[in-house]
């Protein structure tokens, strides 16, 4: 018969005061007849007999009578972890009451006194234990068509350090292809610009990657960028090493460098864009006619360049370190690129005038409807 936990302590604490006081062969017996009576592990009945301290068994802790965020909670959390792009909990909490004032000044969600409460004390760690079932993995290695441009190696100088964070203007250029698994023919190309200081990003479709094509689209992010381009980074495919492009930016006075070939950590800010702002929107089938184009670059120029700018926030490295044989690593507060910008000395007041304004006309779950709306055209 299988004796009762209470049972098992008592037994164990009469035998205690033997033990200690056996022989070794004596002890051998005594932790047979339990191990046999009790069923408990012969090394768990060693370890809390030879101690000369009390017995103390605490009570199992009832977790779920502790648990504060309950299913109501937490499916709150999960509506409006979905508008906003599935951000991970560091990114998540610091948002959580600027998202919290969208909603209800777009009348989208209603929030309780007591919901709202608990929604901005839950912690990010919190966050991410409790949306974990609920998270997708998207990620996927991506079929890269870059080809190394052969001209002008000599003249564009390699960009072997970061630039200086500090200066607003300056960012990092990138293709990204949408052939499918195949390279051939004529196929959609996303060209994507990302600011270095203030993580803005620009993005549009073009049908091949001529030169021609690409000029034409680094126009179109020029002068939809509320800074002036100060200068590019890219890497060295050869729609980016060419003589056209290059003239250009010495014409307009942009400074232009290059990565190392075949190190994409030179480009890191561009090519985790190329996850977040590319793949995640236009996947990885293969679009290749005019009509196709004309959505994805429609949907790059308005609603997605507004939702990921204004409502996304990201993270930014500002210390990285050696502690022994670990690189440590430090990041700010997330923040959107509208938030940076906000803060950032060499934007005018006009300029930050008007993008307050059109963030207040925003609302971020029209914008995510209209986006689903025009993915299905895809």
């Amino acid at each position: 018969m299988k004796m009762s936990i209470a049972s098992r302590r008592e037994l164990i604490r009469k035998v205690k005061g033997r033990y200690l006081k056996a022989k070794k062969r004596q002890k051998t017996t005594i932790l047979n007849e339990l191990v046999e009576n009790t069923g408990l592990r012969r090394n768990y009945l060693i370890q809390i007999l030879s101690t000369k301290k009390d017995l103390s068994f605490k009570s199992a802790i009832n977790r779920k009578s502790h648990c504060r965020y309950d299913g109501t909670v937490i499916a709150k959390c999960i509506e409006i972890w979905k508008i906003f792009d599935y951000p991970c909990g560091q990114r998540f909490k610091p948002m959580m009451e600027e998202y919290i004032r969208i909603l209800e000044k777009w009348k989208e969600v209603d929030f309780s006194k007591d919901m709202k409460e608990k929604l901005l004390s839950i912690s990010s760690a919190t966050l991410d234990r409790r949306l974990k079932k609920t998270r997708h993995d998207l990620k996927r290695k991506l079929f890269s068509t870059t080809r190394p441009g052969t001209m002008l190696k000599k003249e564009i100088p390699i960009r072997t350090s970061s630039w200086d964070e500090k200066r607003l203007g300056y960012g990092e250029l990138d293709t990204v292809s949408h052939g499918g698994a195949s390279a051939s023919g004529e196929f959609v190309w996303s060209l994507t610009f990302t600011d270095i200081l203030s993580q803005w990003t620009e993005s549009v479709a073009v049908l091949g990657k001529s030169r021609g094509h690409i000029d034409e689209g680094l126009d179109i992010i020029e002068l939809s960028l509320p800074f002036p381009l100060l200068g590019i980074d890219p890497d060295n495919g050869s729609e980016f090493i060419n003589w056209q492009l290059f003239r250009k930016c010495e014409e307009k006075n942009i400074d232009f460098t290059r990565g190392r070939p075949y190190m994409k950590n030179d480009n890191a800010h561009i090519e985790q864009k190329n996850w977040t702002h590319v793949r995640k929107l236009a996947g990885y089938k293969r679009l290749d006619t005019e009509e196709k184009r004309l959505v994805l670059h429609d949907l790059y120029r308005n609603e997605w360049r507004a939702y990921k700018n204004f409502f996304i926030p990201n993270k930014k490295l500002i210390e990285k370190k050696r502690v022994e044989a670990k690189i440590v690593k430090r990041y700010d507060v997330p923040k959107t690129p509208y938030q940076r910008l906000l803060e950032c000395e060499g934007l005018s007041e006009e300029r930050k005038s008007m993008l307050r304004a059109l963030y207040d006309s925003l609302n971020p779950v029209e914008l995510k409807r209209s986006i689903e709306r025009k993915l299905k055209n895809l």
